[in-house]
């Protein structure tokens, strides 16, 4: 089913398609939630909240071509907004610079594509490197698989900008890891 089609029926009334929705949707949220707050009772309140005030003002909403995108845009103001709260600390406007913890299955990946653990432990060294709103963008491109427009709503930005920090980010990791690789290579050279 479309999500188009999808979110209609949820502003008509139908409970299944908020469930749908749910059961879909869960698992991207509870995991990108995490990426801002190791507290999981938070992460899954607000995602609770946002399922509640989806329920209730349903019919007000307006229509979206992408629930994931709409549930990650609204989950990152919640969790933004709670996180602030919890810090007792009063702004009108979002922080530049968020807690984003990445911790991207990179073991998975690696080990998938017969990488030995050393070498994961260089890309995680090298994913250190990146700036806070560069991991969130590397995390939302590669592991979510998010469109640079998806990702430019979730961090309010305009397509450009999420290009240019995509584009930045793989940059400085290809600058950090490229060296090693070259190394690796002359070392099997040298040895073989």
């Amino acid at each position: 089913m479309s999500d188009i089609l999808l979110w209609k029926q949820l502003k008509e009334g139908n409970k299944s398609a908020l469930e749908r929705i749910y059961s879909t949707y869960i698992s991207s949220l509870l995991k990108y939630g995490r990426k801002f707050s190791r507290n999981d009772q938070v992460i899954e309140d607000c995602i609770q909240d946002l399922f509640i005030e989806l329920w209730k003002n349903r019919e007000g909403l307006g229509m979206t071509d992408s629930i994931q995108r709409y549930l990650l845009v609204a989950l990152r103001r919640k969790v933004i907004r709670q996180m602030d709260k919890s810090k007792k600390r009063v702004s009108d406007t979002e922080p530049t610079e968020l807690d984003f913890e990445v911790v991207i299955a990179v073991d998975q990946k690696l080990i998938d594509l017969e990488l030995s653990a050393e070498r994961a432990a260089q890309v995680k060294a090298a994913m250190e490197n990146l700036s806070k709103r560069q991991k969130e963008v590397i995390y939302l491109k590669y592991v979510s698989g998010l469109d640079y427009e998806d990702i430019g709503e979730i961090m309010d930005l305009n397509y450009q900008s999420v290009r240019n920090l995509v584009s930045n980010a793989l940059k400085k990791l290809k600058g950090i890891l490229l060296p090693l690789v070259l190394v690796v290579l002359e070392l099997d050279k040298i040895i073989f």
